[in-house]
């Protein structure tokens, strides 16, 4: 497939529009997404988990169809949909064959700009958020990620989306409503679109599509600090499950990709990472263990995660916290240019997909402010140099930023 640059623009007074055609492409993707995050919550009892209601609600009906009404005429375009809601947005994500679009996009729009929002649904939407807050401790590995973010991240960017039963109880559709008013606007919204499309054509339809749409959404702005420190979460388990987290580059910032190939030698990329072949394979002492790097707009996490027995946790987290400290003497050739084959290849493959290319267009808008292409993304991962990356993690993994790591463990005791 032979892509044409991507073109972005402004329609409804605000709202960014990111395009990239595709020729060869059969399908076209559309991933939009509203400023109607988890950070701009109200507080505990006053509707804490609303947008994860609204994520669910907002597809049970628009404009003038049911929510039975508006699933069919989805199906009868074959369109593949989602929605999801995260820090700072709710996604609506989609994919569909060419001639389907507009189609799409006119259902689209009035899921934005007049969702019905009724009592049934959120009737249907609060009790699935509750079921799904009361089954968190049923997943450890889940709900240690979910803690340490808590006290790794400041607020209110630490939520976890799932919200608190009083705050869930809490919510009426005048709450939502009002909320979708305030929040949902062109301003801080953006969508990326990719595959079989017309550029030109889909302005057009945009600007018909949103012309009664107006106004900013307020931005979410750091209210505390990070509480950092160690958290213990007792559970009657023969279990141990450890999360440590560190601050890590943003995506803007240069260094963040030096920092993804690190963090893909220490504990990604599959089995053949530093993680697994020396805390699991050698020493066996946990059943899994990895790494993940978040990298966001304001801010990025390092995430290492291991699943232990209580006995063996201490040993394990010694044992994590060794590997951390040889990355300072930097990584072999042999890592390098094997992660370097492994970073271009999910880069290349995730091309292939219109719905991963429409993803990172939002992602790019969001997170950096602009757009790059496939050719682009690839030629920074084969410019960084095996120098960078050592130099990078000299800085970075000392025995005071390690000191710094937040931490939780979730099982019978705390370490041992």
């Amino acid at each position: 497939m032979t892509r044409d640059t991507a073109s972005v623009f402004s329609v409804a007074g605000g709202f960014q529009v990111a395009v990239e055609p595709i020729a060869g492409a059969t399908t076209t993707a559309v991933v939009w997404q509203v400023p109607v995050g988890t950070a701009g919550d109200p507080l505990d009892g006053g509707g804490c988990g609303e947008s994860a209601v609204l994520a669910e609600m907002i597809s049970r009906g628009a404009g003038n169809l049911s929510s039975r009404e508006f699933s069919d005429s989805m199906d009868r375009l074959g369109v593949q949909r989602s929605t999801s809601s995260a820090t700072y947005s709710i996604t609506l994500s989609a994919v569909c064959l060419a001639e389907s679009l507009d189609g799409l996009l006119e259902l689209l729009s009035q899921v934005v700009l007049r969702p019905r929002l009724e009592q049934e649904a959120l009737d249907a939407s609060r009790e699935l958020a509750l079921q799904s807050l009361r089954s968190l401790q049923d997943d450890p590995q889940h709900f240690a990620s979910i803690k340490i973010g808590e006290i790794a991240l400041p607020a209110p960017f630490n939520r976890h989306g799932f919200g608190t039963e009083a705050g869930l109880a809490a919510l009426t559709i005048e709450s939502l409503r009002a909320t979708w008013q305030r929040r949902c606007r062109p301003g801080g919204s953006m969508v990326g679109i990719a595959g079989a499309v017309d550029t030109d054509h889909v302005r057009g339809v945009l600007e018909k599509l949103l012309a009664t749409w107006s106004g900013t959404s307020l931005e979410p702005i750091e209210s505390a600090a990070a509480v950092r420190g160690t958290l213990h979460e007792h559970q009657a388990s023969a279990q141990s499950h450890i999360c440590i987290a560190f601050p890590a580059p943003k995506q803007a910032d240069p260094e963040s990709l030096a920092h993804r190939l690190m963090v893909r030698v220490f504990g990604g990329g599959g089995m053949s990472n530093r993680l697994f072949g020396e805390v699991r394979e050698k020493r066996a002492l946990c059943y899994s263990v990895g790494a993940n790097y978040a990298c966001g707009r304001d801010r990025g996490l390092l995430s290492i995660y291991a699943g232990s027995t209580p006995e063996r946790a201490a040993e394990t987290l010694a044992c994590i916290r060794a590997e951390l400290l040889k990355m300072a003497d930097g990584i072999s050739v042999e890592e390098f240019d094997r992660a370097i084959i492994g970073l271009k290849s999910g880069i290349v493959m995730g091309g292939e997909s219109t719905s991963a290319r429409a993803s990172a267009l939002v992602g790019d808008l969001f997170r950096i402010g602009r757009v790059r292409s496939l050719a682009e993304v690839v030629a920074e991962v084969e410019a960084l140099t095996l120098a960078q990356v050592n130099n990078h993690a000299a800085r970075v993994m000392t025995p005071s930023h390690l000191d710094a790591a937040s931490l939780v463990v979730v099982g019978p005791s705390p370490l041992l």
